[in-house]
């Protein structure tokens, strides 16, 4: 059996103490290494272990952090510009929200998987308004990529994802874009609002075809149903029983998410 040896080159309890360019610190394990307003340009951190690191108000720029793993480390301040991201894992560590923003992959997958880390990250460190951030980007990123490998002509989807397994992230993307439209897939309280108002709409539409009232009226009359309340006259059951189902089905969907979002404090 082939195999070789696969220590890493430890850098523990040092300062930079001045800026540092072009250097190649793959594969190293940097242990509680501290740097404050010093500025990084074209390092190398691939496979590095950042363990209990400080690296405060630096400047990251081209750096590549590939399969990177920071823990219990601090960032805060820190700028990345045009570094790599991809493959890297984060726990305990603090970090600024902007990394959502400026610092995901290209690759939707990767960026999800990043976001995902990232989303624990934030919730183990209470910084609950940036893991709510991170799960709604998630979920749109999951949405970008089933899309993709089911319909995408990209060459890297279509080596990679073929025949049945493209049928079935079809049928995955059909599933998120319904939950999507109904509820944001759990993330968002306007689209339940907007699907209760799409429900009523179409009450009243066929309502005001069938009593042969004006559109209004149907509207209101569907708007208090919808409460449990009667507005001028009995709705015939069939729309009165589709607008308590809504209802109640709105109240649950509702609920689950203020229950998702307490759950991440």
């Amino acid at each position: 059996m082939a195999f070789r040896d696969n220590k890493k080159t430890k850098l523990e309890d040092v300062e930079f103490t001045t800026d540092i360019n072009s250097e190649d610190f793959m594969r190293h394990d940097m242990v509680r290494v501290f740097a404050v307003g010093k500025v990084f340009t074209k390092i190398s951190f691939k496979q590095v272990n950042f363990l209990g690191c400080y690296f405060r108000n630096c400047r990251f720029i081209g750096c590549d952090f590939t399969g990177a793993f920071v823990k219990e480390s601090n960032l805060r301040g820190s700028q990345f510009e045009n570094c790599t991201f991809r493959y890297t894992t984060w726990e305990k560590s603090h970090l600024d929200d902007d990394f959502l923003d400026r610092c995901l992959p290209s690759e939707e997958n990767l960026a999800r998987d990043l976001v995902r880390s990232l989303r624990v990250n934030y919730s183990e460190t209470g910084n609950y308004e940036a893991v709510n951030r991170a799960a709604s980007i998630e979920v749109g990123l999951t949405g970008q990529h089933l899309y993709k490998a089911a319909y995408s002509n990209e060459a890297y989807y279509r080596s990679k994802y073929k025949g049945t397994e493209r049928f079935s992230h079809a049928v995955q993307h059909a599933r998120w874009k319904a939950l999507d439209l109904l509820w944001g897939n759990g993330e968002s309280i306007v689209r339940i609002l907007i699907s209760c108002f799409v429900a009523i709409l179409v009450v009243s539409i066929f309502y005001s075809r069938e009593a042969k009232v004006s559109l209004i009226d149907a509207l209101l009359e569907s708007i208090w149903q919808f409460w449990g309340k009667q507005y001028a006259q009995a709705m015939p059951p069939i729309y009165a029983l589709v607008l308590t189902a809504s209802q109640f089905v709105a109240f649950g969907l509702f609920m689950a998410i203020l229950v998702k979002r307490l759950s991440r404090r």
